[in-house]
């Protein structure tokens, strides 16, 4: 009886003596603020060879920001306009979006800009490289009622394709990785699945209580699509990834513009910039989902770069003035201040 109440005692003294999980969840690791003039931003992306974040700041150009060092190391030459970057390192390219509707021919080596080319009369809004065709398919930014597909052809440096759709505004595209991908028609309400060859469409999906779907992710090991929806009550929709049936559907924060999802520690990671929040959400089997912390962040931290191997989740953001509007008119666009562009990195 001795030995079993001096093992329990031990036990017992050893699982209160084992320091408790850290409650944070995430936590800021570093803010490093860069100059610049009061201009908006569009999209950052991790370069996949290197620990470098690009941060597409328009009327700022291109800069380029070394995340293990947290120091900015150039920004691009003549590359005044930049909206977004997407990344072919079997080129040693990088092609940069602009806002004058120009495509930037970026060697990945030298960070160097080799030319502009011109792609159409108005903004380019994001771009995915699809490995199957070799080819990078480029989206249009808002055009009335119309928007565009580009189909560009690193090897011809050239547009060999461009396919013209009625939606009024597509999201960055989302790869299934079976030579299809998946576009938000955010005003349209529904989520389309495309073939990347042929452009042809494959489904069309529309989700209850998801009338503007926007930022998308997937878990490819259990077929999960993820659906950030935007309206007055914003929700996160999980589908199947193959029949667009719904299997989960619960509530998020506002305007979310970027979703990333942690296949190692089964989470998804959800900014909102208006609520100057991280959400994680745990997933606890492929159709169940549980809200499991909010983290501050910054306001209007709404685009993300999520960090597959490290975890790490870097966020840009701007101080700014959101003038009042007078009731009945338009919202006025906010005006940012000068030299507080800021990236915060999140670490787990």
């Amino acid at each position: 009886m001795k030995t079993w109440s001096l093992l329990f005692l031990l036990v017992s003294a050893m699982v209160n003596a084992a320091p408790a999980p850290d409650a944070r969840v995430y936590h800021r690791e570093q803010q490093v603020t860069l100059p610049g003039s009061g201009d908006s931003w569009g999209f950052v992306a991790l370069d996949p060879t290197r620990p470098y974040l690009f941060l597409a700041r328009r009327e700022n150009g291109l800069s380029v920001f070394d995340v293990s060092r947290q120091r900015l190391i150039k920004t691009v030459e003549g590359s005044e306009g930049a909206n977004g970057v997407v990344f072919v390192p079997p080129f040693n390219r990088a092609y940069v979006l602009n806002t004058d509707g120009s495509l930037g021919v970026l060697e990945l080596s030298s960070l160097k800009l080799l030319k502009r080319i011109a792609i159409a009369q108005s903004n380019l809004n994001s771009a995915v490289y699809e490995p199957g065709t070799g080819q990078v398919i480029i989206v249009s930014g808002r055009r009335a009622d119309r928007s565009t597909l580009f189909v560009f052809d690193p090897k011809q440096e050239r547009i060999v394709a461009d396919h013209e759709l009625d939606v009024k505004k597509i999201d960055p595209l989302l790869l299934k990785g079976d030579g299809s991908f998946f576009l938000p028609m955010r005003d349209e309400g529904k989520v389309a699945r495309f073939s990347a060859r042929t452009f042809a469409i494959l489904d069309t999906w529309q989700f209850d209580g998801c009338p503007r779907p926007s930022a998308l992710a997937q878990d490819i090991e259990r077929k999960r699509l993820f659906v950030a929806c935007r309206g007055d009550e914003p929700r996160l929709v999980v589908a199947d990834l193959d029949t667009g049936a719904v299997k989960a559907s619960l509530p998020i924060t506002r305007d979310v513009n970027a979703v990333a999802f942690d296949a190692d520690n089964r989470r998804l990671l959800i900014p909102s910039g208006v609520d100057a929040n991280l959400t994680v959400i745990r997933q606890l089997d492929a159709d169940h989902y549980q809200v499991q912390a909010s983290i501050s962040t910054l306001p209007m931290a709404y685009n993300m770069a999520f960090d597959e191997k490290s975890k790490k989740v870097y966020l840009p953001a701007m101080d700014f003035t959101q003038a009042v509007t007078v009731k009945g008119q338009p919202k006025l666009d906010p005006v940012f201040h000068a030299d507080t562009f800021s990236v915060t990195t999140l670490a787990p």
